[in-house]
């Protein structure tokens, strides 16, 4: 019986996500140079369907996110876009013990203005002793909507995570990127949010969704330019906020080059 339960909450959530692939009316927010912890394209730990930012051309980025929880860990990150539709990322997650977190995206369907995409987030778990393997797979879809009365850039996230013995788990999250204070600060930076029963790894340098979920909040710098074909974006962060075991402060900054 449980287990017919979880398999309906499963397609209801599948079911969610495909049909929030449809249109919306358009928002106002950058889909460009953002990155996770983890170095994928999306919000805080939630990636989005939205690939990395470069067209019919390649881009790279690189970046670094440091994450405070009394302790202090390391996380530069390398990114790259392909073609518009395909992304690939590979983070180091440094602290009391070494995570290599390998990332693909490939956006199976485009609207005009919704993304639906299938991805992957290898790990290589304490990689320099006992090394144990995990993986994540997702479906995420992105559209644009509303978050309250402003317009939001939107992401569902269903997936599993393969982390020991197999269960009914179902891996679900949401992000919303959104202008903030657009007049006084003429659209420059974006007030993330994102929530959900998973982090961006199976074991976390801050946030811990295992126990209660996670809720995470932050402000991106939009990228802005300032050499020809390279952008500079800098976000900062506040993890699983309502947790004490979990609960973190994060920084980081990226570097995009955008192939002419």
């Amino acid at each position: 019986m449980q287990m017919k339960k979880n398999l309906c909450i499963s397609l209801l959530l599948l079911t969610t996500v495909f049909l929030s692939a449809l249109d919306f009316p358009s928002g106002q927010v950058s889909d460009a140079g953002n990155a996770t912890i983890s170095g994928a394209n999306g919000y805080i730990v939630i990636p989005s369907a939205e690939t990395a930012w470069s067209g019919r051309r390649t881009s790279i980025t690189t970046g670094y996110s440091g994450i405070f929880t009394g302790t202090y860990a390391h996380v530069p990150y390398i990114q790259m876009g392909f073609a518009s539709n395909l992304e690939m990322s590979l983070a180091v997650d440094i602290s009391n013990e070494v995570d290599v977190l390998l990332g693909g995206k490939w956006r199976i369907a485009r609207g005009q203005n919704s993304s639906l995409t299938f991805g992957v987030v290898g790990q290589l778990l304490n990689a320099t002793t006992t090394t144990n393997l995990a993986a994540q797979l997702y479906l995420a879809s992105t559209f644009n909507s509303s978050f309250i009365e402003w317009p939001s850039k939107t992401t569902l996230l269903i997936g599993y995570t393969f982390d020991g013995p197999l269960t009914s788990n179902i891996d679900f999250g949401m992000g919303y990127q959104m202008p903030f204070l657009p007049k006084a600060l003429n659209r420059k930076i974006d007030f993330l949010i994102d929530f959900g029963n998973a982090s961006y790894s199976a074991s976390p340098s801050g946030g811990n969704a295992k126990s209660r979920g996670m809720l995470n909040m932050g402000l991106r710098l939009r990228p802005v330019q300032f050499l020809q074909a390279i952008y500079i974006s800098v976000d900062l962060r506040l993890l699983d906020i309502f947790d004490a075991q979990g609960r973190a402060v994060s920084a980081s900054v990226a570097i995009s080059y955008l192939a002419q």
